[in-house]
This record gives C-alpha cells, sequence and structure tokens, in this order.
C-alpha cells in the first residue's frame, strides 16, 4: 500500500475537522430546541397533573350535562314502556294533607291575651323574663320574646313551670341547669327567673277568609287551597314513582369507571361542606381532621366504601336517565338550566354565576336533565283509575 501524501492527509485531517464541528454545531441546535420543548413539557405535563388532582364537579361531563364520550345505550337497557300507575296508588292520604293545613296553620298563628286560656306542653308563647344567677344579672329579655314550651333552651324546670298559665300571669321559678347545659358558665348551677306571660300564639281557622290572606297566589276558597295541596302531592308522587320505576325498569351492564372516580370526590366534598356549615348555623367548632373523621366516620376505608356505594347508585341513575334523553332526542342550552333554576325558590342570581364559575355548568344541566326526562316521561306513561 502506497503511502498517503502529506497534502491529501491534510485534507483528510481538515474533513474530519469540519465533520467533528458540523456534528457540535447540530447538537447544540438540538439541544437549544429540545430542552426548552423538554421544559415546556414538563410544566404542561404538571398543569395536567394539577388540573387532574384539582375537585371539578363538570370533569367529566359535557355542558348539557350527558357524560363525556358515553353513549348511554352502551351501558344501560331501559324498558320505559313498561312503567305505569293506578291514580288511586299516586293520590295522597287524607292525613297528609290535614297535616300539612295544621302545619300551616301553626306558621300563621296569632297572638292571642286572652286571660281565659292556659298554656300547655307544645305552645308558643310570648314572655318577658329577667333571671340572676349567684346575685348577679344572668339573661333578660325587657321586650317579649317568643318561646315554645319544650324547647329546653333553660331546661325541663323552666319549661315545666310555663305550663297552665295565662296571659298577664307573673310568676317566678328555680331553675337548675343540667351539668352539659350549652352555657358552660351556667351548666350544674341554679338561677332564678321573673317571668311576664305576654300571650299565648293561636290557631286561625282554616277557611276562606284564611285563604285569602295568606294564600291568595294560589286559591281563593278554603276548597280550592285544599285541592292544590292535593295536586301538588299527587304531582311529587309521581315524579318520584316515575324515578323508582325507572331503575326497576332498567338493566345496567357497566359503568364509566372515570366519571365514577371523580363522582365520589364531588359527593366527598359535598359532604364535608355540608357538615361544615352544620356546625356554623348552629355556633359550633368544626372538628379538623380529613373529611371521613368530620363525617363522622370509623374509618377512611368504611367513608370509602360509602361513597363507592353512593356514587354507584347515582351513576346508574344518571345513565337511566341520560339514555331517556337521547331516547327522546331532548337538548339542554345553558339558558334552559339557568331558568330553570330562575323558578326555584330561594334564587339568587350572583351566588348561582359563583357555583357555575366553581362547578361548570355540565354538573347543573345533569341536575335539570332529570326534570327535563321525567316530565317527557310523563307524556308517555300510563295511569289508569
Amino acid at each position: 500500500m502506497s503511502e498517503i501524501s502529506k497534502s491529501k492527509q491534510k485534507r483528510m485531517e481538515q474533513a474530519q475537522q469540519r465533520s467533528i464541528q458540523h456534528k457540535k454545531k447540530a447538537m447544540a441546535t438540538f439541544w437549544k430546541i429540545f430542552i426548552p420543548v423538554l421544559i415546556l413539557a414538563a410544566i404542561g405535563g404538571g398543569i395536567y397533573m394539577y388540573q387532574l388532582s384539582k375537585l371539578d364537579y363538570s370533569r367529566y361531563l359535557n355542558a348539557n350535562g350527558t357524560i363525556k364520550n358515553v353513549k348511554a345505550s352502551d351501558y344501560v337497557t331501559v324498558n320505559d314502556e313498561n312503567i305505569s300507575f293506578t291514580r288511586s296508588e299516586l293520590l295522597p292520604d287524607d292525613s297528609e294533607i290535614e297535616s300539612e293545613i295544621s302545619s300551616d296553620l301553626s306558621k300563621n298563628q296569632y297572638l292571642s291575651d286572652d286571660p281565659e286560656l292556659l298554656s300547655s306542653y307544645g305552645d308558643k308563647l310570648s314572655i318577658t323574663y329577667t333571671s340572676t344567677m349567684d346575685g348577679a344579672e344572668y339573661k333578660k329579655a325587657e321586650t317579649p320574646a317568643d318561646y315554645s314550651i319544650g324547647s329546653d333552651e333553660f331546661g325541663p324546670d323552666f319549661d315545666d313551670a310555663l305550663e297552665n298559665r295565662a296571659p298577664g300571669e307573673d310568676f317566678t321559678v328555680n331553675v337548675t341547669f343540667a351539668d352539659d347545659y350549652s352555657d358552660a358558665d351556667a351548666a350544674g348551677k341554679s338561677a332564678d327567673f321573673s317571668v311576664h306571660v305576654a300571650g299565648i300564639y293561636q290557631d286561625r281557622e282554616f277557611d276562606d277568609t284564611y285563604v285569602q290572606e295568606f294564600h291568595s297566589d294560589v286559591a281563593s276558597t278554603a276548597d280550592e287551597y285544599r285541592q292544590s295541596l292535593i295536586d301538588k302531592h299527587y304531582e311529587d308522587n309521581l315524579m318520584s314513582s316515575l324515578e323508582k320505576s325507572l331503575s326497576e325498569n332498567s338493566v345496567v351492564s357497566k359503568l364509566p369507571t372515570a366519571y365514577m372516580d371523580n363522582l365520589k370526590k364531588v359527593i366527598a366534598d359535598q359532604d364535608r361542606n355540608y357538615m361544615l356549615s352544620m356546625y356554623q348555623m348552629f355556633g359550633m367548632a368544626a372538628p379538623s381532621g380529613e373529611t371521613w373523621e368530620i363525617m363522622g366516620a370509623a374509618s377512611e376505608e368504611e367513608f370509602q366504601q360509602t361513597l363507592a356505594s353512593q356514587a354507584d347508585e347515582e351513576t346508574r341513575k344518571s345513565l337511566e336517565i341520560q339514555y331517556l334523553f337521547e331516547k327522546y332526542g331532548l337538548s339542554i342550552s345553558e339558558a334552559d338550566v339557568r331558568s330553570y333554576y330562575q323558578s326555584q325558590d330561594g334564587y339568587d342570581e350572583a351566588a348561582f354565576n359563583d357555583m357555575v364559575k366553581n362547578n361548570g355548568i355540565g354538573y347543573y344541566a345533569q341536575q335539570y336533565m332529570k326534570t327535563a326526562v321525567l316530565n317527557k316521561l310523563k307524556e308517555t306513561v300510563k295511569i289508569s283509575e
């Protein structure tokens, strides 16, 4: 083999150096592009994982309330044509109507100062009182305050002393508070109460005059109002019976697991918020800790089992409703959802807008969907006399 000339060898070395430089330049260009992409991917992945961990009531719901990527007929079969009732089983008992009227009369009582009246257990009185404990003033009501006998606000001694009292009567009673009385400063101690009975609340007579005064938006006579109650109970019974029969005439073959897993988180959040609101309502300090502890479950495992059972039941019902929603070719817009909630008692637009912002419109559309589907089902269900 002949030796390579020095000039050729030099050219080869120069070519090798140029190749190395090209490779270095290419690698530098690669890393300039790849590293930012890698960083962006890491950030995007982090954001994605954060979004997954963040509670979202509507994560697996479309804006119309249907479950994302789920065709209900692939999961459930509903034999809605088999649903039927008799009118008698939907009508309320007379006792239900009379009980509701009685409750309404109790809410609209008038205060009587008739000295011929005598109080009894369960009556609501208007009273003033002053009390002393350990020689110092304890509590007082200088202007008439409502008090129901049996409420146990000051213990059984106080309630017992209020029975068989007439409007205008004055009396004193010594009360010994229980050791676990709500006011720790008074627990186990005694107090002297000086009480004046200003009046006793009495039921009004249920007649046309009463209805015109308190329910003129519904009826003008007692008979009309009673019939309106019957109609309302009938409607409520029909809706609840439809929902129950829907489950009885459905076969669920499988469940969307991702939706169910998210639903368990939603239920847990709702349970926690409800319990915290109850503690706040009654002026009690909420316990710290995990949701299962706040809910009073024996363990996290027990709480998770309860959540799984609730999520399973609610998912089945949602699939049954969605099945008919799709079968009937119904549609739901955001305007429909807002109109529905605006018709509910106590609707607050600002509060509702905040809820939609926090939880998504899909969650509220799903709640409305049940009403829309059951109303449609009412048109086809068979009701015999």
